[in-house]
C-alpha cells in the first residue's frame, strides 16, 4: 500500500496539473491552435489514465487490518474503537420492548479525540456491520430509550469533542443468526471528495476497510421479562 502522504501529494499534483492543462487547452483553442491543444489534452488523458490505474490497483490489492476490543482506528485525529459488545434477543422493557428478528448486537463505540488543541467532531461518519458471507447491515438502532429507533451516524456525536476527550455511544444492529459466526464492525470517517480519489487512502474507491472483530467479544445478555 502506498503511504497516504505520497497518495495525497500525487493527487494534488494531478489535480493542479489537470487544471493548468485545461486552461492551456482553452487558451490554445481560443488562439486557433487545435494541434497544440490536442497534444496537451493527450498528455493529460494519459496522465489521468495512469493515475486511475494506480488508484484502482492499490485499492483492489489492499488488505485492511482487523482490530480487537479497545484498539483504535484513527482518521487524522478522530479515533474510534469498540469497547464492548453484548448480544440480546430484545431491547427495552415492558411495552417498549423491541424483539429482534435475529439477534441484537449491542455495541459500545468510543470516539477519542487525539487533537491537542482544537475541539472537533466527525465530519461524515458511517457505521455498519458485515458478515463472513459478505452480507452488509446498515440499519443501526438505539439500544437505549427509546429502544429500536433508527440512528443516524452523523448525529451520534452531535457536539465537538474536546482534545483528549473520550465519548461513548451505544448502538445496536439486528443481525440474522447466520451473521453470528464472524460479524465485524466497519467505521469510516471523512469519506467523499477528495479522499475517494487519493491513492492508498482507506476511503478511496474499492479500498479494503479496517474492521473491528465482534465475534470474540460477545457475551449474551439475558432476556428481560416484559
Amino acid at each position: 500500500m502506498l503511504a497516504n502522504g505520497f497518495g495525497t501529494l500525487a493527487f494534488l499534483i494531478t489535480f493542479f496539473a489537470l487544471v493548468a492543462a485545461l486552461i492551456l487547452v482553452l487558451f490554445n483553442l481560443a488562439r486557433r491552435r487545435p494541434r497544440t491543444a490536442w497534444k496537451i489534452g493527450r498528455v493529460m488523458l494519459a496522465w489521468t489514465g495512469v493515475y486511475a490505474i494506480l488508484l484502482l490497483g492499490v485499492s483492489l490489492s489492499s488488505r485492511a487490518p482487523v482490530l480487537e476490543q479497545g484498539q483504535e482506528h484513527c482518521f487524522d485525529e478522530m479515533c474510534f474503537s469498540v469497547q464492548e459488545i453484548i448480544t440480546a434477543p430484545a431491547l427495552g422493557t415492558g411495552e417498549a420492548q423491541v424483539n429482534a428478528q435475529g439477534i441484537f448486537y449491542v455495541i459500545t463505540v468510543e470516539l477519542h479525540s487525539a487533537s491537542r488543541r482544537t475541539p472537533q467532531k466527525p465530519s461524515n461518519p458511517h457505521i455498519w456491520v458485515i458478515d463472513a458471507q459478505g452480507g452488509s447491515y446498515t440499519r443501526m438502532v438505539s439500544a437505549g430509550d427509546p429502544a429500536g429507533q433508527p440512528l443516524d451516524p452523523a448525529r451520534l456525536w452531535d457536539r465537538k469533542v474536546q482534545p483528549g476527550e473520550k465519548v461513548d455511544r451505544v448502538v445496536a444492529f439486528d443481525l440474522p443468526m447466520k451473521a453470528g459466526l464472524a460479524p465485524s464492525l466497519v467505521i469510516t470517517e471523512g469519506s467523499g471528495f477528495p479522499t475517494d480519489l487519493i491513492i492508498g487512502d482507506e476511503n478511496s474507491f474499492f479500498h479494503a476497510k479496517t474492521t473491528f472483530r465482534l465475534a470474540l467479544l460477545e457475551r449474551m445478555r439475558p432476556q428481560r421479562s416484559p
